[in-house]
């Protein structure tokens, strides 16, 4: 664990690019020797670095100019994450994650007793975008097929392995079902494209910027998994990590003449395998983040090192079962290399310092024996901001580095920082390819934009390279001239909230990582505001009114449906935009949609949808910021607050607020639900790994909690809804860092997660509109999710109805709404006479078990052909018990003693109907129908009826005009008929 917080310390320690990086350097140097280390430590020293310069919302003014922060917004992701996952009282980060968690809570499920529901979560996007300075999620890798240039395989950190076999036009993801879904490199058999490898992990360290592993935000390696049927299942290979090891695998390859060596690159060394996975040996203890073969010469591996002050390319003459280190001659922190098959003997090193802006590019002509920088304008920071290399010497390169060679030309060579550079002499000079944004302040140029901060840069052939970055990936086929985006299609947002419409059943809000806020509307999707986003809301009354949110509290509103954000109506708060926290609370008042309150240090309401805002409370948290906000429907005076430790509460509208005892926990709140028609009645929800302790219930305004964790994994628990639906008892749903879970009633907590992928679910929404009611679920990693809900009872019964048959008997129809642990029915029956009340059993049905979805049920019973009947059902439980239905009683009708020759049904018709008929005697009789002239058009019976016998006979007319139709039932001493129309 000591060594994970050092790496991360380390990550941090150059993540953060200001001019005066040594001070930084100093500040967490010192925090570096003291332990033990922990959040807080490394908040106090970032904030108090960050104290001099005023920074607001990632900027800052320097000698009268706005500068972009480079890091501040990294920093806060971080912060942001893990402050909902530490120890609250000593600031400790998790010895567990939330792979471990989970596994220990499969491992402990008796599957035989479990309840389960049959949802099916069903995925909405994002998967589309407009790309440039917009875009749909980070990718980390690309490998390609070795035959066949339309398909290939990229791997993002938390959206999984994605597949396209038309380049680029379509995607399929490969690894749903997977526990981890973060991928770091991809190697595809060559002699079998079937076999697939990935390194599992995130190779850049989390998008909360944990690089050197420990404690990672997104995804530690579990190591190297396998699949050999093209990705639709996996298997862990001999190479496996425990994720709490914080090990990370950075580059994986294959050895180019024998697809069974294979070599792994990784923060505890290299490891080797001679059986195509099934063992590893480790063949080197340091940490090398890039590895490549010699072209031509599989003997010969080169690898570059990173870390605090390291400056080393590695080499193996003997494939990779020892290695020699060569120095760069500076001291740099992360290091990037690429080989060429059109001149074998070279390498190129691209190489950031400790402030992650450029040291420089380095090459080697004679195979690595010797190598020099080669770049020679070195006040030209190709890994900063700006198109002209200007801005300093800070940059993103321990985050964003990479580095290609052409295979043809290897004096072509591209890098990759937050811009994407080229060279065409060997890296001597180099122009812009394309930048982060088209803002003229640093896209002086005029260059293609392409989405910001680039992880991986690959040639498939010699005029085709791709890009991946923080928007997905992008390919360039004209030397970099023009970039096309080919990321629309894969689902691998990060998305922090969602708002959904409750007037418009396809619109959905939502705030993404990196990539702004996103409309999803009638199955489209649009790009509304840059940046990041944050909360969302949408009307419930007029969807034309949307709110979206920039980092902070910088509330947008949206008076046409999304079209456009141009009011700032947090900028209108008394004072000035007040600073909230990263993911600042805002609500809408369900009585009245025009009144919002919005959570800062204080509480601020607005009754004009944001034009004017008042105060709604004095200062409740002036250091941590309030982060959850609650209102009840029932009375829109009750509110709650919460920050992360402590929770308050007002009856009269924020007119008066008091403290509200929380129970005993060192995690912190995350999400607060009102009981839709109780204001007094709430839950809350708590982060962190601590076990049992993450649910609670309080039906007296917070005086009192209850703890209703039963059943739930021991996993942060991010958010939580309340299904006003269900009348009867309480049902809520929770997501946590893996799936969503639902509680009904007094039964214990169960996974709702049929569908989902294993990802972190931020928030939670429920749409009441439209005919049948859905959850829709914000996923960090893999978009947006929905699937049906219904009000679940252990057995719901909806309907129990019976007919009687014409060809006698009664039929028994009944329906379900929801099933819980439902074993079946008995179908029971009694005749209706006079003292008899003896009921026996008729029939038995089985039942579904489990659903949450209509079940429809049948039961015909033949023996009741006349008299009067009542029936009732006994449902079973799977445990033995049964409850009973209410009776329901049917007259099946008198034996016919006589002469009978009944209405057809239906009447009129098209263009088939039925005639019951019966006869006294058993005797001769004829049924036939005539038209309006009296010709005979068919005869439907011919031939002895049996006494006392009901007959059906069906007439079909599909060839017959519409008209009057006459059927007539004859036998030796009567006749008689009857009139029915027949309607095309």
């Amino acid at each position: 664990m000591k060594k994970a917080l050092f790496l991360f310390l380390l990550t941090l320690n150059n993540s953060f690019i200001f001019s005066q990086q040594t001070q930084l350097n100093t500040q967490l140097s010192t925090l570096n020797n003291n332990n033990p280390k922990n959040f807080y430590e490394i908040q106090r020293s970032f904030n108090d670095y960050y104290a001099p310069y005023n920074v607001t919302d990632g900027y800052y003014v320097e000698n009268g100019v706005k500068e972009k922060a480079p890091g501040w917004k990294i920093f806060k992701r971080w912060e942001w994450y893990w402050e909902q996952r530490v120890n609250q009282e000593t600031g400790e980060f998790p010895t567990t994650n939330s792979v471990i968690e989970y596994e220990k809570y499969l491992n402990s499920q008796n599957n035989l007793n479990k309840i389960t529901y049959d949802e099916n979560w069903v995925n909405l996007g994002t998967s589309s975008s407009t790309g440039g300075y917009a875009g749909i999620g980070r990718i980390n890798c690309i490998a390609f097929h070795p035959t066949d240039a339309n398909t290939f395989w990229v791997g993002s950190p938390s959206g999984g392995l994605w597949k396209t076999t038309n380049g680029g036009s379509n995607w399929t993801n490969l690894n749903d079902n997977e526990l981890v879904v973060g991928v770091s490199d991809i190697v595809v058999d060559y002699t079998n494209p079937n076999i697939l490898y990935i390194a599992t992990g995130d190779r850049d360290g989390g998008s909360m910027w944990a690089l050197g592993g420990g404690q990672s935000a997104d995804n530690n390696s579990v190591g190297v998994y396998k699949s050999t049927d093209s990705g639709s299942t996996w298997s862990a290979t001999g190479l496996t990590f425990v994720n709490s090891s914080g090990v990370i695998i950075y580059r994986l390859l294959i050895d180019p003449t024998d697809n069974t060596i294979l070599l792994a690159s990784t923060s505890s060394g290299i490891y080797k395998t001679t059986n195509s996975g099934t063992s590893w040996t480790q063949k080197d203890p340091n940490r090398w983040i890039d590895m490549e073969f010699k072209p031509g010469d599989h003997n010969t591996i080169y690898g570059s090192s990173f870390g605090y002050n390291q400056g080393y390319l590695a080499k193996s003459t003997n494939n990779g079962e020892s290695w020699s280190y060569l120095s760069i001659g500076a001291n740099g922190y992360r290091n990037e290399i690429t080989v060429t098959p059109n001149n074998p003997t070279v390498v190129y090193l691209l190489a950031c310092n400790n402030s992650g802006g450029l040291l420089g590019v380095y090459k080697s002509t004679n195979s690595g024996t010797s190598i020099s920088q080669v770049n020679t304008n070195t006040s030209q920071n190709m890994l900063g901001y700006y198109s002209d290399g200007s801005g300093g010497t800070t940059g993103q390169g321990t985050y964003d580095l990479c580095i290609a060679a052409s295979p043809t030309n290897a004096n072509t060579v591209y890098i990759g920082g937050v811009n994407t550079w080229k060279s065409s002499d060997g890296g001597v000079t180099w122009t812009i390819s394309n930048m982060w944004t088209s803002y003229f302040v640093y896209n002086k140029s005029g260059a293609p934009v392409a989405h910001a901060d680039k992880h991986t840069l690959a040639f498939q052939s010699g005029t085709t390279l791709f890009e991946g970055n923080d928007g997905g990936i992008y390919k360039t086929t004209d030397g970099g001239t023009s970039w096309i985006d080919l990321t629309n299609g894969m689902v691998i947002s990060q998305i922090y909230r969602i708002g959904v419409s409750q007037t418009s059943v396809n619109t959905v809000l939502t705030g993404l990582q990196d990539n702004g806020s996103k409309l999803y509307n009638g199955g489209f999707w649009t790009d509304v505001k840059g940046g990041d986003g944050m909360e969302c809301i949408v009307d419930y009354s007029n969807s034309n009114y949307m709110y979206a949110t920039y980092v902070r509290g910088q509330i947008s509103r949206s008076t046409n449906g999304g079209l456009s954000f141009p009011t700032d109506i947090s900028a209108n708060i008394p004072g000035g935009q007040p600073t909230g926290a990263w993911v600042t609370p805002y609500i809408i008042d369900p009585n009245n949609s025009a009144t919002l309150f919005a959570g800062y240090d204080q509480i601020w309401e607005t009754t004009n949808r944001g034009n004017t805002w008042t105060s709604a409370s004095s200062v409740l948290s002036s250091t941590t910021k309030l982060r959850s906000l609650a209102i009840a429907s029932s009375n829109s005076n009750f509110l709650y607050a919460a920050d992360l430790t402590n929770m308050w509460r007002t009856t009269n509208g924020g007119t008066n607020w008091s403290s509200i005892t929380l129970p005993a926990s060192s995690n912190s709140i995350t999400y607060i639900a009102v009981k839709d028609d109780d204001p007094n009645t709430l839950w809350i929800t708590f982060g962190g790994y601590t076990a049992g302790a993450k649910v609670y219930e309080s039906t007296d305004g917070g005086g009192s909690w209850t703890n209703i964790s039963t059943g739930l994994p021991d996993l942060p628990v991010m958010c939580i809804v309340y299904y006003k639906v269900a009348t009867d008892r309480n049902v809520l749903f929770v997501g946590t860092d893996l799936g969503v879970y639902v509680k009904d009633g007094i039964n214990n907590w169960v996974p709702f997660n049929t569908g989902l992928p294993n990802v972190v679910v931020t928030e939670l929404e429920i749409l009441y509109t439209g005919g049948t009611n859905k959850l829709r679920a914000g996923t960090y990693g893999r978009g947006l999710w929905e699937t049906n809900i219904d009000a679940a009872l252990p057995v719901e019964l909806s309907s129990f109805t019976a007919k009687v048959l014409r060809s006698g008997g009664v039929k028994l129809d009944w329906r379900t709404e929801t099933e819980v642990d439902n074993f079946g029915f008995d179908v029971e029956r009694t005749q209706l006479a006079e003292n008899d009340t003896l009921w026996e059993k008729i029939s038995f049905v089985e039942g579904h078990g489990n659903s949450n979805s209509p079940k429809e049920y049948t039961v015909t019973d033949t023996n009741a052909k006349y008299g009067s009947f009542a029936y009732k059902l006994k449902q079973i439980d799977t445990d033995g018990d049964f409850e009973y239905s209410d009776v329901i009683e049917v007259d099946a009708g008198t034996i016919p003693n006589g002469f009978v020759l009944e209405q057809n049904y239906p009447n009129p018709f098209n263009p088939i109907t039925t005639i019951k008929f019966a006869v006294a005697e058993t005797q001769k009789a004829e049924l036939k129908v005539f038209d309006i002239l009296g010709n005979e058009v068919a005869n439907l019976f011919s031939g002895i009826a049996d006494g006392g016998k009901v007959y059906e006979a069906v007439f079909s007319a599909e060839n017959f005009s519409s008209g009057i139709y006459f059927y007539i039932l004859e036998t030796k001493n009567k006749v008689e008929n009857r009139k029915m129309l027949l309607l095309k």
